[in-house]
């Protein structure tokens, strides 16, 4: 019986760090432009109202400014972030049809998953003096920690969710800036 002729083996190493190199080079890149763009920080004027989508608004206490880059303006979903000394504020309002303990399950989830958080168990209910009502509870993770408000507005189908966030030497002193930029918000049915 004749024998076969054997294929030479070819080495896949040289071509998988070349793809390897690519990788690694296109994600540095990434990485390192983000870490050097400069965020667009506009600074607020003590007492304006910032508006968030067409029927929510607050004022923020002086000393923050307001994060273009980051906000975001429509008539569905919408979002302000702040920064200031202490931390971030965000206040979004997006189009919700369920419950609120249904959105509270929803923002816990996705810290868990994007945000890398830990959630606490620390529910607690909230009023307003606006007359906003919900949710809230609080997460950390490595580098900070925060506290998430959630509000369902079932009858204009949203919800509003407020998350207040500083590292955590500074989450105690920034927590009543968060507290009363809550207190702030005003709601209009839409």
């Amino acid at each position: 019986m004749p024998e076969l002729p054997r294929r030479e083996p070819y080495r896949t190493w040289p071509g998988g760090l070349i793809v390897l190199a690519v990788i690694v080079g296109y994600v540095s890149l990434w990485v390192g432009l983000d870490d050097t763009i400069e965020p667009d920080l506009q600074p607020i004027p003590a007492g304006s109202v910032q508006q968030v989508g067409p029927a929510v608004s607050f004022v923020p206490v002086a000393g923050w400014y307001l994060d273009a880059t980051d906000s975001s303006q429509s008539d569905s979903t919408s979002s302000v972030l702040l920064v200031g000394k202490t931390g971030q504020f965000n206040v979004q309002v997006l189009p919700w049809e369920g419950t609120l303990a249904e959105e509270v399950k929803r923002q816990k989830d996705t810290d868990e998953a994007f945000g890398e958080a830990r959630v606490i168990d620390n529910d607690a209910t909230f009023t307003t003096a606006g007359g906003l009502s919900g949710t809230t509870f609080s997460f950390f993770n490595q580098e900070d920690q925060g506290r998430v408000w959630v509000s369902v507005d079932e009858t204009a189908d949203r919800a509003i969710v407020m998350v207040g966030r500083s590292p955590d030497s500074a989450f105690d002193q920034g927590l009543p800036e968060y507290q009363a930029m809550i207190d702030s918000i005003r709601t209009e049915q839409s």
